[in-house]
């Protein structure tokens, strides 16, 4: 087979942040509200004007409804674009469709979904879902195609496939660009041809350049076989410093603090859903446990203490060093076909600040350097 191209728009980068719901840092003891709308606004209005492209308004069976998030957002930006995470399954994809693209409508086209079929069976039982994630990634492609043709049909339609089966479904609004950007991971075969038949993006965790390059390379082959294309998402936290000594440092103060938090009993979003010993059943959740058990520093400054402490649990991995050093490294990556970046760090706030001001104009320029140059 003829491996896809990895060749992209001259300049191609997205940036995105992630809105959470309050206040607070990893490894900090939880904030005294679980709901801080001023602190959702404010993050969401500092990563704007810091350079994002895009933030993530994340998911689970436990947090706050990323569309109300969204519409909520909306008129407090004017650039800021959303990727708001989105389970299948709980409403129907004609009624997903048309609340997505009243948002896109209410924000000037700045929607895009997240399609998250959920890690763990036990989590999204908390919503009544009692499938499997095989089933869930299956209902989630057709969920998609749902929702497509919803935004793209000007008439009604009438749809049957496996798990959905609609008469004369229409949408009286559309998305201001005929389409929202629909955003989609998973590492498993299934996951990864749900990813190349309807995602616009795919997306991963974060790995080492090897690992990441070859999830990339089986994204864009997905995309092949359906006679698309496709954009690739990684996530890393980001822990920066004005020398390397000094990132590194940071790092380690953290480690100190995100394990003394774990041993005293502190849970990821899984909450009560986690059990002790427990093995994570998100393939990306054994990748990055496996990850960490490979050694702490890997590639040029990706550090998986995060990964180790929490077990694998979340979306972990960490670069660690310079402005420059970490651009370098994000660069590598981007050779390996991947050119949307999730970038968030420890400190919700300052962290947002120096990567929007600092890395990612480090990264901007060594971009525009490397791919005006002479073939």
């Amino acid at each position: 087979m003829t491996m896809p191209s990895l060749a992209h728009t001259l300049g191609d980068l997205e940036i995105i942040g992630i809105v959470n719901h309050r206040s607070g840092g990893v490894g900090d003891p939880p904030p005294a509200h679980d709901f801080e709308p001023d602190f959702i606004r404010d993050v969401a209005r500092l990563q704007e004007a810091a350079g994002y492209d895009r933030v993530l308004i994340a998911n689970a069976a436990t947090m706050p409804e990323s569309f109300a998030l969204g519409t909520f957002l909306a008129p407090q930006t004017s650039r800021l674009a959303f990727m708001m995470a989105h389970r299948p399954g709980f409403i129907a994809p004609t009624v997903a469709a048309r609340h997505l693209a009243t948002i896109d409508r209410l924000s000037g086209g700045r929607a895009g979904v997240h399609i998250i079929v959920g890690a763990d069976d036990r989590e999204v039982q908390a919503d009544g879902a009692f499938n499997t994630k095989e089933h869930r990634y299956r209902m989630a492609g057709e969920y998609v195609e749902v929702m497509r043709k919803m935004w793209s049909t000007p008439t009604p339609f009438d749809h049957e496939g496996e798990f959905y089966t609609f008469k004369g479904a229409h949408a009286m609004v559309r998305p201001e660009k005929g389409a929202i950007p629909v955003y989609f991971g998973g590492t498993s075969d299934l996951a990864l041809d749900m990813c190349g038949q309807y995602a616009d993006v795919y997306a991963l965790a974060g790995e080492t350049q090897a690992g990441a390059g070859a999830l990339a390379a089986r994204a864009h082959a997905a995309a092949a076989r359906h006679n698309r294309q496709i954009k690739v998402l990684m996530t890393m936290v980001i822990i920066l410093g004005e020398t390397e000594a000094a990132a590194k440092a940071r790092a380690a103060a953290l480690y100190d603090k995100v394990v003394a938090q774990v041993n005293a009993g502190a849970r990821g979003i899984m909450a009560n859903h986690e059990k002790d010993g427990d093995k994570a059943s998100a393939g990306a959740f054994q990748r990055l446990a496996e990850q960490a058990a490979q050694g702490e520093w890997q590639d040029q400054c990706l550090w998986t203490g995060l990964n180790k402490a929490y077990n694998g649990r979340g979306n972990n991995s960490v670069l660690v060093g310079t402005h420059e050093q970490v651009a370098s490294s994000l660069m590598r990556y981007r050779q390996l076909g991947i050119t949307r970046f999730l970038l968030r760090g420890p400190d919700q706030i300052n962290d947002a600040v120096d990567i929007g001001g600092k890395l990612v104009p480090n990264l901007r320029r060594m971009i525009a350097e490397q791919e005006t140059q002479p073939a």
